[in-house]
């Protein structure tokens, strides 16, 4: 039995990841339903490599769309995909599939992620659906910056509301804060240009255009050769491992219902055999409703509470960066255990963490900012027993000498 674990589904598709729609469309044409679980387990932990999807075969996990490709055909499990293709359609199909990652994987990520409105609207809110509380507030937010690293090529950080370089205090900007009825009597020192009215999708879409353009024309001249009602990129396979990496990327540009839609607005009209090609992928999936989904194993406490501690160690400023290489470190040369490299970060982290501790405690112990140091002193009694005649000077030969009460100094801030 082969086990594989994916991103669960989403905007209508078996996953929210491209390369886990990608491997879930191979083991749909590669394989019967009988030999093979499908498992929305949402968790990169569970592969040693920490990425999914992630198969699990007698104990090998092997993690990436290629990689497992290669691990079915290697171990002679099933027959590949690509098997009636000829050499030259065969090196086609790397070629084409190395363009799909180098491509319309950053534009996937520029629409679900970079592209704020889509991300608050959209992928935010899938996420929070596929995840448990609280790592509904951390892991989103790690992927989302991975996404924006691998996207920040593209010079396209407009596209992300957190990222504004015209971000200071303007005149306009504050005169729309004011009332209406201030607003009529305060006259209009500038107009905002068109580029200001713009959304930040508007005002980068010849960009958007022409990256588009470039990558889907190619993909579009490539499809023509395929059947009218079935498209496909080559002839000589009903399905190839190219159909299904680009159906991963072409239906997360299709199917997801975001706000500002560039891909699918450019994809329809313009490229139409290629949209064909994804709804026909997907149908061709869907259509009998005999994937065989699994409920992955329940999580342990343990291993819940290692992953919440794993995702706010990513989150914190320098240390998450070095956590995060490190654990990249062990996933690529398969290391288990404690090392010197290993046993040194668990001391940065627990050094940082008492540093953090004490500088708190010493900041809630320091006198607040500003506040002065008053002295309280009782009033002294001026009236001596003396002067109610004998009776008071008895009574003051009896009880000693005046002793003042001690002053008392206390810090106390000034309100």
């Amino acid at each position: 039995m082969l086990d594989l674990h994916v991103w669960g589904p989403a905007f209508g598709l078996p996953s929210i990841d491209a390369e886990c729609l990608a491997i879930i469309a191979y083991f749909h044409n590669a394989l019967p339903s009988s030999s093979w679980r499908l498992i929305p387990s949402n968790d990169p932990a569970v592969s040693p490599s920490n990425l999914l999807p992630a198969l699990q075969h007698e104990g090998t996990w092997t993690s990436g769309f290629q990689p497992i490709v290669q691990y079915l055909t290697s171990a002679a499990i099933c027959d590949g995909l690509d098997e009636t293709l000829s050499s030259i359609q065969r090196a086609d199909s790397v070629a084409y599939s190395a363009y799909l990652r180098a491509h319309a994987g950053p534009l996937v990520d520029l629409s679900l992620y970079v592209s704020a409105a889509n991300w608050a609207a959209t992928t935010r809110p899938a996420y929070s659906s596929l995840l448990t509380f609280p790592l509904t507030w951390t892991v989103p937010t790690l992927i989302r910056s991975e996404a924006i690293k691998r996207a920040e090529h593209l010079g396209l950080a407009e596209l992300d509301t957190d990222f504004d370089p015209n971000g200071g205090l303007h005149l306009t900007a504050g005169r729309d804060a004011l009332p209406e009825t201030f607003r009529r009597h305060i006259p209009l020192m500038t107009k905002k240009t068109v580029h200001e009215e713009m959304t930040p999708e508007q005002a980068t879409a010849i960009r958007l255009f022409g990256l588009t353009e470039d990558c889907l024309t190619v993909l579009d001249d490539l499809i023509n050769a395929g059947d009218e009602d079935h498209p496909r990129f080559f002839t000589d396979a009903a399905v190839s491992s190219l159909d299904c990496l680009a159906f991963g990327y072409l239906a997360l540009m299709q199917k997801p219902a975001v706000p500002r839609s560039f891909l699918k607005d450019w994809l329809e009209p313009k490229a139409p055999r290629l949209h064909k090609f994804g709804d026909s992928m997907l149908a061709a999936i869907t259509a009998r409703g005999d994937l065989p989904w699994a409920t992955p194993d329940p999580t342990s406490v343990t291993r819940f509470g290692g992953r919440i501690l794993d995702s706010i160690l990513r989150h914190i400023p320098n240390l998450g960066e070095q956590y995060a290489a490190e654990m990249r470190h062990r996933a690529e040369h398969q290391k288990k255990g404690l090392d010197q490299r290993a046993l040194m970060l668990i001391m940065g982290v627990v050094l940082a963490g008492l540093a953090t501790g004490y500088g708190f405690q010493t900041y809630r112990a320091m006198q607040p900012f500003g506040a002065s140091t008053q002295s309280w002193k009782p009033r002294r009694m001026r009236t001596r027993l003396s002067e109610f005649g004998q009776l008071g000077t008895m009574l003051s030969s009896a009880m000693g000498p005046f002793q003042p009460l001690p002053s008392v100094e206390v810090d106390s801030e000034v309100d």
